[in-house]
């Protein structure tokens, strides 16, 4: 194997400023057909000339970049001083964005927008629907607004945090006053976040009916009283209860399988087979209705089959029979379409004719610090089965007193089908400096034993850039001694490097250039379909001096 060293000279980590980054932008939120001023806070944006938005009706043109003049801010950064210019049939919604510099192209950040009327903290709210876009500058900083309802009205208050360190709440009061101060505020609702959990966003959202009509006090405010220059936020007032936001966490990559709202539709196992580098196909799954467990003749299953069901009460539990005509190994998967974790967590036990269990989707394992035993639930399970024969099939929730109309649930068996599970590229955005080196880190998942090769190339280099492969120190990990049955829960990661090279004459780009991350699957010889891993904006930058 040839292995390409090319000379790489590293400047002092002291001297070399940091990556040109975005933080975020105030106000929060524009609106449909509207062109207003804004700032977008950051690091190393000196010489920043363009604000690169992905989509269509969406624009902003750079006034100035300036040093934040307040000294007292923990870390130094630029005010980038924009002007926002909206389409009136710019699409509603999320419009991610980026600046970009001399010295590369910033991380993403996200410009909400909306179709109601937009107003600042200090202005007087005018009436319903309004978005309110704020800021809590300070720790211990909370925004207060004024508003009329009338009796027997309904409110809905949407908090929106634009930066990840912010946990907004909103809280309701009214002027009832007290037996000392007949001016006193008194709240009477408040909310944080509808459900705290890993990968769910923290926004608060509030319904109240008013019974009586008056002035009201709406108030913002950060967890624990916190604040800073990047805690900005629009709050959004609604007549009316809005429907219920999904608590769905966000996938993080295009192909997600150990995530239990990840849809198991009819193109599931096609799909997957693609990943696989095979050609041939396999039978569309058949449903089928899970049935209570006193039911005295559940359905038979054939695999592959998908059974579906409603735990709609406490302590209920779901049966089917699966029937298996010979040895094979075997996957499955769970589906929770509508409640998910935290509310609806699933337990699939697969039961032997005679009785016993033999596989379900409950890891358990040890923990390695406090020696104490732990259980999670998985969204796909993978076992062998050595006998043929007839097997039960157990669904219900993990408790015994949760259950309810959305607790849908959706299970699939299938034949384990060896194959390229999720791909993901630690890096947003590459800035590579002419006559330099920098690395690509792909983490790969290899699903279900597969063992062949997983090709990874990068389409779209500007002129003068090549990749080629490299290799770094592996990372030494000790076995986990007391894990459990790593090999029914976890797939097996794989981590592999691109080293993008710029020549020393490399063109300058002015402005970034996405080039795309693809994998293939290569099996008995054969090259796979590509698979699109992901989109990365790249730019060939001059070199800093050292």
């Amino acid at each position: 194997m040839a292995v390409l060293l090319t000379p790489v000279l590293w400047a002092d980590a002291k001297k070399t400023p940091p990556e040109p980054s975005t933080v975020s932008i105030h106000p929060l939120a524009g609106r449909r057909g509207s062109t207003y001023p804004a700032t977008i806070r950051g690091v190393n944006l000196g010489g920043a000339h363009t604000v690169w938005f992905e989509g269509q009706g969406v624009r902003a043109r750079v006034l100035r970049v300036e040093p934040e003049p307040d000294a007292a801010t923990e870390k130094p950064a630029d005010l980038l001083h924009a002007e926002v210019t909206v389409d009136a049939d710019a699409p509603v919604g999320a419009h991610p964005f980026r600046v970009v510099t001399p010295f590369g192209v910033t991380n993403e950040i996200v410009l909400p927008i909306v179709e109601e009327p937009v107003i600042g903290e200090k202005d007087p709210i005018p009436g319903f629907p309004v978005i309110v876009n704020g800021r809590l500058v300070k720790r211990g900083e909370v925004d207060a607004y004024w508003i009329e309802a009338g009796a027997g009205q309904t409110l809905t208050f949407e908090i929106s945090s634009g930066h990840a360190a912010f946990d907004p709440s909103v809280s309701l009061y009214e002027p009832s006053g007290s037996w000392f101060d007949s001016d006193r505020l008194n709240r009477i609702a408040f909310h944080d976040e509808p459900l705290f959990f890993p990968g769910l966003p923290t926004d608060g959202r509030l319904v109240h009916r008013f019974a009586k009509a008056g002035k009201y006090c709406v108030k913002v405010q950060a967890f624990s009283g916190r604040g800073g220059p990047d805690f900005v936020y629009r709050l959004r007032i609604t007549p009316e209860a809005t429907p219920e936001p999904a608590l769905h966490p966000k996938r993080k990559a295009d192909w997600e399988e150990r995530l239990f709202t990840r849809r198991l539709g009819p193109d599931w196992m096609a799909r997957m087979i693609q990943r696989a580098g095979r050609a041939d196909s396999i039978p569309a799954p058949e449903a089928f209705r899970g049935v209570a467990e006193d039911s005295p003749e559940p359905p038979l299953m054939t695999i592959p089959g998908v059974v579906e069901g409603r735990i709609a009460k406490p302590a209920e539990t779901h049966i089917i029979r699966l029937k298996v005509d010979k040895p094979r190994d075997l996957a499955i998967e769970i589906e929770t379409p509508e409640a998910t974790m935290p509310r609806f967590n699933p337990v699939v036990r697969l039961m032997a004719p005679h009785g016993g269990e033999v596989a379900t989707n409950v890891h358990t394992k040890r923990n390695n610090n406090g020696l104490y035993m732990m259980k999670m639930i998985q969204a796909k399970t993978t076992l062998t089965l050595r006998a043929a024969g007839v097997y039960l099939l157990q669904v219900r929730d993990i408790t015994t007193d949760r259950g309810g109309p959305d607790f849908a649930y959706r299970v699939l068996v299938r034949p384990q089908i060896p194959h390229v599970g999720k791909v993901e590229v630690a890096e947003d955005r590459v800035n590579l400096e002419a006559g330099a080196v920098k690395p690509i880190t792909i983490n790969i998942e290899r699903e279900e034993e597969f063992g062949g090769f997983a090709a990874v190339s990068l389409e779209g280099l500007p002129r003068g850039v090549t990749a080629v492969t490299g290799m770094e120190k592996p990372v030494e990990r000790p076995p986990l001694p007391n894990a459990g049955r790593l090999e029914r829960y976890v797939p097996k990661p794989q981590t592999s490097t691109v080293l993008l090279v710029a020549a020393p004459d490399a063109p300058v780009t002015e402005t970034p250039v996405n080039i795309r991350v693809i994998a293939r699957p290569a099996v008995e010889g054969r090259l796979g379909e590509p698979i699109l891993v992901k989109e990365i904006p790249m730019m060939v930058v001059a070199r800093r001096p050292s």
